[in-house]
């Protein structure tokens, strides 16, 4: 008998289930949209599905990615059509196992001029694809607001009441919060610029960014507090800007990038974002801290895929996998339950009765963690 979903009812037997506190050998039932049942033991019934003791994970839940940006310009100058690039986005991202993205969007150019133009034609995009019923997974609002930015105000503006946003982050690439070292890092990899450009973009940002910085910072926090959005800093480097965060009511520290300005973080309760291709990579391509060897201290609350999305599953079991690491169920909620959590999606994040049938099934075939398939909300998306 069907459900008002339309949807059959399925049975999923012979499957090793993650859940919020172990990892059960046997069954889990579906009735329409939701999980009806977790049991152990097999099931006998003709049309349940044999995972062949594969896994089931829920639904990943990844809170910062850059991945659409990749497919909106797939080459320098390229401007590809805007549903056409959240779809082949939405594509990856559902193959990988992630049932909830935020996508992670620069409100700003962050010295990259191009941002301007894909920001909108991106929103839109996502919009029209929504709208449209062609969407795998579950697709939310994450902007990341660049304070150097002439034209903050006006952008967020366009923005601010789009139902989707739930995450606000500030970034802050001014040479008064990097140091001059960092700073001439960051100009360096964004493109060729001369030494004598260079230095003088540096004077200029330590003599005039700070107070701009610091009054943006703060108007950022009331208008994600008045608006009910979750706001973080980001790329803490020190212990001071860790206290300017909980001294401005975040909860939150995404990427701290050295062991101090996450030691700061944890201390104070913060909630730690921190990407997952830093542990799969075996630490950071841009010399920041080892996320791997915070997680092992308990430190990190969430991992999201920052521009690799197949890189939460193999994070997860690299974690799992090592002497004294987290349980997989442990694991596994870095990346479902904890981001549903502290997001306020309290729908899905964890295999259980009564949560959405977000499901990820996969198998490990010479200890690398394949993706079988994918269901959100009952149906399968890939």
């Amino acid at each position: 008998m069907g459900s008002e979903s339309g949807l059959a009812p399925q049975v999923f037997t012979n499957a090793r289930i993650v859940t919020a506190s172990e990892v059960i050998e046997g069954r889990l039932c579906v009735e329409g949209t939701r999980i009806a049942a977790i049991e152990r033991g097999g099931s006998a019934l003709p049309s349940a599905i044999d995972c062949h003791g594969d896994f089931l994970l829920p639904g990943f839940v990844d809170v910062h990615t850059d991945h659409l940006e990749k497919h909106a310009m797939p080459r320098a100058g390229v401007f590809w059509p805007p549903v056409s690039a959240v779809l082949a986005h939405d594509a990856i991202i559902a193959a990988a196992g992630i049932t909830t993205v935020f996508n992670s969007l620069c409100l700003g150019a962050m010295g990259k001029p191009h941002r301007k133009i894909l920001l909108p034609g991106m929103v839109e995009g996502v919009r029209t694809a929504r709208a449209a019923g062609l969407l795998r997974v579950d697709h939310l609002l994450h902007l990341r607001c660049d304070l150097g930015d002439p034209d903050l105000e006006a952008g967020l503006a366009a923005h601010i009441d789009d139902p989707t946003l739930r995450f606000l982050t500030i970034l802050d690439d001014s040479a008064e919060r990097n140091g001059p070292d960092r700073y001439r890092k960051l100009l360096r990899d964004r493109g060729p610029i001369g030494d004598e450009d260079l230095e003088r973009r540096l004077q200029a940002s330590l003599a005039n960014d700070p107070p701009l910085c610091a009054q943006r910072r703060r108007w950022l926090v009331e208008r994600a507090r008045d608006r009910g959005v979750t706001i973080a800093s980001h790329d803490d480097l020190r212990s001071a800007h860790i206290d300017e965060a909980v001294e401005l009511g975040m909860t939150i520290s995404e990427f701290p990038i050295t062991q101090e300005a996450a030691s700061a973080a944890h201390a104070a309760g913060l909630t730690i974002i921190a990407g997952a291709p830093n542990i799969v990579n075996g630490g950071s391509h841009f010399g920041n801290v080892s996320v791997a060897d915070l997680a092992m201290r308990d430190m990190v609350a969430i991992l999201c895929s920052d521009y690799v999305p197949a890189s939460l599953v193999h994070a997860v079991f690299m974690l799992a996998d090592r002497p004294g690491g987290p349980s997989l169920p442990r694991a596994v909620a870095m990346i479902s339950a904890a981001p549903a959590r502290i997001f306020g999606l309290e729908d899905r994040g964890v295999l259980a009765p009564g949560f959405r049938a977000d499901m990820v099934r996969l198998a490990r075939i010479d200890a690398v963690p394949v993706v079988k398939g994918v269901w959100r909300e009952g149906r399968r998306v890939a």
